[in-house]
């Protein structure tokens, strides 16, 4: 059944960490996974590398190849590479491991409000994902609900790089203005989509202030509040 997209909105993009599904809860639990996993096959490196250790390997890594940016699975796996050969083991640890934290990345809890407005919007408009993380909405079991995603991985660049939010519109053969971002990082989602021309709404469940940037188009507190906000963009 083809969807009812309007003359003024074609494309919804969605933000996943923290917009979908709160992100810090996960993490803890899969480096804890992961480490556990580690203890058990590769023990040398778990007790030479701990979780703390591992995240600041991370980051140094990520401050030596700034690239690395726009490839967090690629910054996984070389931390893991690299950790090894310090301990004696050799490369293959890494696809295993990786597959490991990949397993556990994806069992999230959505927000509440998720699910009834994804299948709302679904039915009338595009529906992309759009993340500089390794998140695959098909691996939470939302897939069915977006008709395509494009990762920073894949673009080669990470919000709030325009190439992320060219790549929706090269997709979808439509303009920015035809496309509504929404996401909760202030720089990274909502400065990334104005830059390009793309209508923005900040999700701001925690009710944060404002940083001193260019401010959103608009501000919701709930996915629920999204249809209003598409309404009165509609008749505008």
């Amino acid at each position: 059944m083809p969807k009812l997209v309007s003359s003024k909105i074609h494309v919804v993009c969605f933000d996943l960490d923290d917009t979908l599904w709160p992100i810090e809860p996960v993490i803890q639990r899969t480096d804890q996974i992961l480490h556990e996993w580690l203890l058990s096959y590769y023990p040398r490196l778990a007790l030479q590398f701990g979780i703390e250790d591992l995240k600041q390997l991370r980051s140094r890594l990520l401050a030596e190849q700034p690239e690395l940016q726009h490839d967090l699975g690629r910054l996984r796996k070389l931390s893991l590479a690299y950790a090894a050969a310090q301990v004696g083991y050799d490369e293959s640890l890494v696809a295993p491991a990786y597959e490991i934290f990949q397993q556990a990345r994806h069992q999230v809890t959505c927000y509440d409000d998720v699910l009834p407005v994804l299948t709302q919007l679904h039915s009338r408009y595009l529906l992309c994902a759009l993340t500089n993380g390794t998140a695959d909405v098909r691996r939470v079991g939302l897939g069915h609900l977006f008709d395509f995603a494009i990762s920073a991985s894949e673009v080669g660049a990470a919000k709030p790089h325009p190439a992320m939010f060219q790549a929706v519109c090269d997709h979808t053969q439509t303009t920015p203005a035809q496309v509504v971002h929404v996401g909760d990082d202030p720089h990274n989602d909502i400065a990334g989509a104005l830059a390009v021309g793309m209508k923005t709404v900040w999700l701001n469940r925690e009710h944060k202030p404002w940083p001193a940037i260019l401010p959103p188009q608009m501000t919701i507190t709930r996915l629920t509040e999204l249809e209003e906000v598409f309404r009165g963009w509609e008749v505008e």
